[in-house]
């Protein structure tokens, strides 16, 4: 982990200035009765948790969250309205959902520079996320059109270049047999009609996009048997795992 170097400058007595024998090797300036000391300090971090749908995301950013004492920035379900009604017509409401989330993302990391001068921050799903395996999917199954999709990379690739950089990704691993089985059994009720195929398309795309990425470290967890939910053994082994990656 980088740290970032803050210079205090200490007052002391002209007298004292004896007392402290200079070379031209060392690193402390003085002037006059100033002595220019540098002080490390460590800086906050981003971590951003990735992982297909069911994969623990958000369990595991809150997890992390509470034990890390980091900020969490969460994914607003609740309020796309766009969401239920994309799961019964996607070929209508796939655009509308995907840059529902595409804003939310952009307009919570456009607030985060700011919030990591005061907080370490955990990210529920990192944008790349959003636009590489959620939102390409829409296109690749044909819900998203041509123009959408070309208007949806614009806005992307507009805000990219402000996007903070997460210091870490950790990806939450998952067979899509044990990801199906965990959409079943987590209730929401407009997720219950999707088809295997889309999981298997949506873990797809995540797997292509990290392996194109050479920007951001991916920490990778293999999850089907990590119950972080009920497990305090897994939940440890979890945080060990993570803590040792950022040298905490």
């Amino acid at each position: 982990m980088e740290d970032h170097t803050l210079t205090i400058f200490k007052l002391l007595p002209k007298t004292s200035l004896s007392s402290y024998p200079m070379s031209q090797e060392e690193h402390c300036q003085v002037s006059g009765t100033v002595i220019q000391q540098p002080v490390t300090m460590k800086k906050n971090i981003y971590l951003s948790i990735m992982g297909t749908m069911g994969s623990g995301k958000t369990t595991v950013a809150q997890l992390l969250a509470r034990e890390l004492k980091f900020r969490v920035l969460e994914e607003n379900f609740g309020e796309n309205t766009f969401l239920p009604r994309f799961y019964q017509d996607m070929n209508r409401w796939a655009f509308q959902s995907q840059t529902f989330y595409l804003m939310e993302k952009i307009t919570q990391l456009l607030a985060t520079p700011k919030l990591l001068l005061k907080h370490s921050v955990i990210q529920d799903t990192p944008i790349q996320q959003d636009a590489f395996s959620y939102a390409k999917a829409q296109h690749v199954l044909g819900h998203m059109d041509d123009a959408e999709w070309k208007l949806y990379q614009k806005i992307y690739k507009s805000f990219e270049p402000y996007f903070p950089k997460p210091d870490l990704i950790v990806f939450l691993e998952t067979s899509v047999t044990e990801l199906v089985r965990r959409i079943a059994s987590r209730g929401y009720e407009y997720e219950q009609a999707i088809p295997k195929s889309y999981v298997e398309l949506l873990d797809m795309l995540n797997h292509k996009w990290l392996t194109e990425n050479k920007t951001i470290p991916v920490l990778t967890v293999e999850t089907d048997g990590l119950n972080v939910v009920r497990s305090k053994t897994a939940q440890g082994a979890l945080l060990a795992k993570i803590k040792t990656t950022l040298k905490l």
